[in-house]
């Protein structure tokens, strides 16, 4: 936990000794903003803390405004360390930092799946390495427009891809000014123009809803078969994930391909029992089906739900005969990485669509 913590603030957050962090929780993550406030306290940076109500909180902006310092009374920058286990909640509320205390001085890092399994694992590489590894993988996709990608488990997909009208997302844990830095990182993701053949999920799955199912699929992959980025049917054996997945495949545009993702990090060793972004970020190809990453001006859909299917590793073979397995992606030295028009995968409040759509694990 303790170097987990520490990473968390001298790696991704590069804090200095004069800049003032307000450490901004929900009830489930209050042990967690504790261990940061320790951190902080032995190295006696300034700090608060705020409580918030996850989703809707309509005082919260009034209990921080409470406890900000004046923008002219300290030397550094603002630290905003959000931490949440189910949720992203209130960009509303966080987005005005920016302008109050200038982008150049401000660094708001969102947590989601604030966890042990978080501290332990999904900090262990730094937003260096990340971007690296990263960049390795965009540099193998350059200038692609079929690939196939393959698994052990069974996964044969054949993948069409339009890389001048859809962009690419890189998270990788990286500052950038007047924007927030989602953590855990490590995926690459767009949007393909079409995606045919079998998917088997056998990593996990993650989902925009809340859901107290154990959410690994090691014992009980699904089976997907897609034609023309659409599902076309379905197998499961678990039959709570079964009854999930219909009722969430209920909505409008919800079983059409949003997403192809990759994860990249490869500090996080196996898949958690957690409805959690963690999952996506292990080293392994997700299909995110129902709402896409793209402006709505390019893809013109909107769906509440998004549902990544995960595989355990996976394989990506291009025309030209060369093939990338994620779990050996190694970074390489000085390959650059791409200017891109967003560098996250969450922009607004995450979570907060969809939790009434089945009965089945959903909390109250």
């Amino acid at each position: 936990m303790e170097i987990g913590v520490a990473h968390l603030f001298e790696q991704f957050a590069r804090i200095s000794a004069d800049d003032y962090v307000a450490l901004v929780y929900t009830p489930n993550s209050r042990v967690y903003a504790a261990h940061c406030g320790v951190f902080l306290t032995a190295h006696e940076i300034s700090w608060i803390s705020v409580p918030m109500i996850p989703l809707a909180d309509s005082e919260l902006t009034d209990r921080l405004d409470q406890k900000l310092p004046d923008p002219a009374n300290f030397r550094g920058n603002l630290i905003v360390v959000t931490l949440e286990r189910d949720t992203m909640s209130h960009f509303e509320v966080f987005t005005p930092l920016f302008q109050r205390y200038g982008a150049a001085r401000t660094r708001i890092l969102r947590i989601i799946s604030a966890t042990d399994s978080f501290f332990k694992n999904a900090l262990t590489l730094g937003p260096d390495e990340l971007e690296s590894l990263n960049a390795t993988l965009l540099a193998e996709f350059s200038g692609e427009s079929n690939i196939r990608v393959t698994s052990a488990a069974g996964t044969d997909l054949q993948i069409q891809l339009d890389q001048e009208k859809y962009d690419w997302i890189s998270n990788r844990g990286k500052l950038r000014p007047g924007a927030f830095t989602i953590l855990p990182p490590g995926e690459i993701a767009t949007y393909p123009a079409q995606v045919d053949g079998t998917l088997v999920a056998d990593g996990a799955v993650n989902c925009n809803f809340i859901t107290d199912l154990d959410m690994r699929l090691a014992d009980t992959p699904i089976t997907f078969e897609l034609q023309n980025s659409e599902i076309k049917s379905f197998h499961c054996q678990n039959a709570a994930m079964h009854d999930l997945l219909c009722g969430a495949f209920e909505f409008s545009h919800s079983m059409h391909v949003g997403e192809l993702g990759f994860g990249t990090n490869r500090g996080i060793p196996e898949f958690i029992a957690l409805n959690s972004h963690m999952n996506e970020r292990r080293p392994g190809l997700h299909i995110g089906f129902g709402q896409h990453n793209q402006p709505l001006s390019v893809v013109k859909y909107e769906a509440r739900i998004h549902i990544d299917v995960i595989t355990d590793d996976a394989t990506v073979h291009f025309a030209d005969g060369r093939s990338v397995t994620l779990t050996e992606l190694v970074p390489i030295a000085g390959v650059p990485h791409p200017r891109l028009i967003r560098d996250e995968d969450i922009t607004g409040d995450c979570c907060s669509a969809g939790c009434s759509i089945v009965t089945v694990g959903i909390r109250s």
